[in-house]
């Protein structure tokens, strides 16, 4: 190791102070007759370090990390913390400053060898050589400086090819693999040699046979192809084991020197290479079959504890003939852990799925296997079930106890059964009703039952409640109104034992049949049957001590309406309107109809009102007398001689359309008694002069004139 030095006593920027620095280096690397380091383009590196003295310390301390170092010619020699590398031929100058010192050394670049030069069998190899695919190619590389013998560098040389579709290279031993020209660059230590191949093939062509297409079956033997090249003379030559054999698609054929396997159906293209020249053939893999069955085949579901199953395999031959495969077919289960199969027998072996395939000559098809744990109890979750005919529904659900106490669902697996078939059948999954009736279904799986009841009724249109209001006394119990369902073929039919109620709040219950009232409040009762419902309003409220309606009895003429006013006492004393909550019947359809609380008179009669309400009634005389429209007089106007007497008749006209004589009923007035009086009708003429007769009747009046002469 070489040191050049220089020392002092200057502070540094440390506190401490450098008495020197010095650059130290491998005495190697150090020329003594040119008085400087020697550093090779692409050679190693050369590294020099920078050693500080310091007043605090008698040992140097190496600060190359930290100095500043610098290179007069970066062309040559470059510089980074006392590392050094060529980078041209020529001389630089290093400096290494560092607590106010520096320190400089001569660097010398140059390369190891003036130049390199590619030989051929030991000779200088020529600028471009024409080589044909097949021959070998071998080069090696000499290393040659002035004043020194040559070296052979071939294995520690660089060596390229600037084109490998048409040649490779390693440690100057050249393969060539197609047609074409490239060049072979050796390269070390910053020189290089080339040479350039033209490479042509020896053969003008390459030949298959088959020329164009090889079918092939699946399950056939395996078919063979032969490759004769045709040289460039003309000459033939067999190479099919000497050729390069490809497929564009492993998965339906592979080659191997000619001899081609299917693997799968489908379509690949083989090609043959050998030295520069190629040809390819279409390759068809087909199978003799157009398709392949599974007995069961469908999904199927099966119990741990259940026997195998076996499943068979038949194939439909191109002719058309059915042919059983399955002995012959190989059977896979993608799930070993849940069943094994072996020639389609299948066995479970642990709770889950797994799918079955069979395949043969390229055809091939799947099932899948669901097996269930085992079970000592089935339930179903429904008891019963409530539709109409032809309705159709999936089958509840039907869960399994295991002997471990878990539940599993096995509604795939159980076998269900109706009682009677007329009223409902089971069909996919599904059952669907038929009839009106009642029916048993079970579902059944090893032994194991159970039912539900399946009830088919008419279809409901509307559910009919007997009242819509109801007055329910605080504390007391009422009977529920009765409900009447009307079904869609017209029938009618009392549910009331069959519906269930249900109050929208909880100021009055529903207990057996009865509304309690609790609070003093509206509460909606809703009726439900068969998914139809219907309401009815119960007004909870304090118990009614009596009844009172005005007006408290009615007369009216047909056609005409008038509503009647009924006032409720409680027994507290309030007193409320009950006009339209009445429950009102009258005692004749013909009589008289009512709505809320309005009276319409129909036909001439008497009869009477009732209303009830909380038990309590009362009764309003109803009586209906015919309207009258008009009266008619027998004469119009009357001569009388003075003594004389005339007896009128009086008419009363109703909108019946009968009319009565009303002749003694009516009131007769005359406007002057000293002509003539009236009485009853009849006219006495006294004296001369004319008088105007009025009758008058149920709030009409007729007039007529008398003279008297």
């Amino acid at each position: 190791m070489l040191i050049a030095t220089t020392f002092s006593s200057i502070a540094s920027a440390a506190d401490e102070t450098v008495t020197g620095i010095e650059l130290s280096y491998d005495s190697w690397d150090y020329n003594t007759s040119t008085s400087s380091l020697e550093v090779f383009i692409d050679d190693d590196a050369v590294i020099v370090s920078l050693l500080a003295a310091t007043s605090s310390s008698s040992t140097k301390k190496d600060v190359s990390a930290s100095a500043t170092w610098k290179s007069s010619n970066t062309s040559y020699v470059k510089v980074d913390k006392g590392v050094l590398t060529a980078v041209g031929k020529g001389t630089a100058t290093i400096s290494a400053t560092y607590g106010g010192y520096t320190q400089n050394i001569k660097v010398t670049s140059d390369y190891v060898y003036d130049s390199v030069q590619i030989l051929k069998n030991g000779s200088n190899a020529a600028e471009s050589y024409d080589v044909s695919l097949g021959a070998e190619q071998v080069f090696t590389l000499s290393g040659i400086k002035s004043g020194a013998s040559n070296e052979n560098i071939t294995t520690n040389a660089t060596w390229t090819s600037s084109s490998s579709s048409v040649a490779t290279v390693d440690d100057g031993t050249v393969t060539l693999v197609g047609v074409g020209t490239t060049t072979i660059t050796a390269k070390y230590k910053g020189k290089s040699d080339t040479v350039k191949l033209v490479v042509t093939s020896p053969y003008k062509s390459l030949a298959l046979s088959p020329k164009t297409l090889l079918e092939i079956d699946m399950g056939d033997d395996d078919q063979t192809i032969q490759a004769i090249a045709t040289t460039t003379s003309g000459s033939t030559e067999t190479v099919t084991a000497k050729a390069t054999w490809t497929t564009s698609s492993a998965a339906v054929a592979t080659v191997e020197d000619g001899v081609v396997t299917p693997v799968a159906t489908g379509q690949t293209k083989i090609t043959a290479t050998y030295l520069g020249v190629s040809s390819t053939i279409d390759v068809v893999v087909r199978t003799p079959y157009q398709s392949i069955k599974l007995s069961p085949a469908k999904e199927y579901q099966m119990m741990l504890n259940s026997p195998g199953l076996q499943i068979t395999a038949e194939v439909q031959e191109l002719s058309g003939n059915d042919e059983n495969v399955t002995t012959q077919a190989e059977w896979t289960s993608s799930n070993l852990l849940v069943a094994t199969v072996t020639n389609g027998l299948v066995t479970p072996k642990a709770v889950g799925t797994t799918k079955i395939t069979a395949s043969i000559k390229g055809i091939s098809r799947s099932i899948d296997i669901t097996v269930f744990p085992s079970v000592t109890e089935l339930t179903i979750d429904k008891e019963s079930i409530d539709t109409f005919p032809e309705k159709s529904e999936t089958l509840p659900k039907v869960s399994g106890n295991t002997f471990g106490g878990d539940t599993a669902d096995v509604s795939k697996i159980v076998k269900w059964t109706v009682a009677d078939e007329k009223i409902a059948t089971i069909k996919d999954g599904k059952w669907t009703a038929d009839a009106v009736g009642k029916t048993v279904v079970t579902a059944e799986l090893n032994g194991l039952k159970a039912t539900f009841e399946l009830n088919v009724h008419l279809t409901p249109v509307k559910l009919v409640p007997s009242t819509k209001e109801l007055s329910v006394v605080i504390g007391k119990d009422l009977a529920l109104p009765t409900i009447t369902v009307v079904n869609q073929d017209g029938s009618e039919e009392d549910v009331s034992s069959k519906a269930t109620w249900k109050a929208s709040s909880d100021n009055a219950i529903v207990v057996n049949g009865k509304v309690k009232g609790l609070e003093a409040s509206k509460v909606t009762l809703t009726a439900t049957y068969l998914n139809k419902t219907t309401t009815v309003k119960a007004y909870v409220e304090e118990e009614i001590e009596k009844l009172v309606a005005e007006p408290s009895s009615l007369e009216l003429y047909p056609g005409k309406s008038k509503s009647v006013k009924v006032t409720g006492y409680y027994v507290s004393g309030k007193k409320v309107v009950l006009s339209s909550k009445m429950n009102w019947t009258v005692s004749s359809s013909t009589l008289a109809t009512v709505n809320g609380s309005t009276v319409k008179a129909l036909a001439v009669g008497s009869g009477k009102l009732t209303g009830s309400y909380q038990g309590k009634t009362l009764e309003i005389p109803i009586t209906v007398s015919p309207k009258l429209k008009s009266l008619t007089l027998s004469d119009k106007s009357l001569k009388l001689s003075p003594g004389a007497s005339y007896s009128l008749k009086l008419q009363a006209n109703y909108t019946t359309g009968n009319p009565v004589d009303v002749t003694t009923s009516a009131a007769w007035v005359t406007n002057k008694a000293s002509v003539a009086t009236v009485s009853n009708g009849k006219i006495i003429a006294l004296s001369k002069g004319s008088a105007t007769i009025k009758a008058t009747f149920d709030g009409k009046t007729v007039s007529m004139r008398v003279t008297v002469k």
